[in-house]
């Protein structure tokens, strides 16, 4: 699957496991053709090259071998360490780490049983999945509450917030039927 490139990449952080960093380089590589150094036929095979505005790192964790951290390696793979710091502040991180992607992980399997394998849930159609990822989508970021996202209030009270709602894409929680007929301009 290739992707447009007419926008900016955002930091990708992942464990050290080599299929993200395969399935990272062919989805935003390049495809070009090499040069013809003069001899032989030329080649028809074409080679990927990453985006130079790829932004990637890997947090390697080291482990003893009874399989406790020992340490753990933040190590840049593609990009500028100066461009990866800007990444991190933009994104209001303060350093290189999977956890926001682990977070985002637990939710989906806590809230979302479709994922559970050995349920009655579980869904084996990927129309039925699709469906159902969207419907989370709209419920988990214009309906659910959420509790870091409060805001204190002068009186000394709470105002808790959606998703959308710290975003600025909305100013109070939607229900089911505001989401359901909700129109595209």
């Amino acid at each position: 699957m290739r992707l447009d490139r007419s926008y900016p990449l955002p930091l990708f952080v992942s464990d050290e496991w080599d299929a993200i960093k395969e399935a990272i380089e062919e989805v935003y590589g390049i495809e070009t053709l090499p040069t013809h150094e003069g001899r032989g036929r030329p080649s028809t095979r074409s080679q990927f090259v990453v985006r130079p505005d790829l932004k990637y790192a890997q947090i390697i964790r080291h482990r003893d071998v009874h399989r406790r951290l020992q340490s753990v390696e933040k190590r840049i793979i593609h990009g500028d360490e100066a461009d990866i710091r800007a990444s991190l502040i933009l994104s209001g991180c303060d350093s290189i780490s999977t956890y926001r992607a682990e977070r985002q992980n637990l939710s989906i399997r806590n809230y979302g049983k479709r994922f559970a394998r050995k349920t009655i849930c579980f869904s084996k159609d990927e129309d039925y999945l699709a469906s159902f990822v969207e419907i989370f989508q709209a419920w988990f970021n214009f309906v659910k509450l959420h509790r870091s996202l409060r805001v204190r209030n002068q009186d000394g009270s709470y105002k808790h917030r959606t998703p959308a709602m710290a975003q600025g894409l909305v100013d109070r929680r939607l229900n089911w039927e505001e989401i359901l007929r909700w129109r595209r301009d």
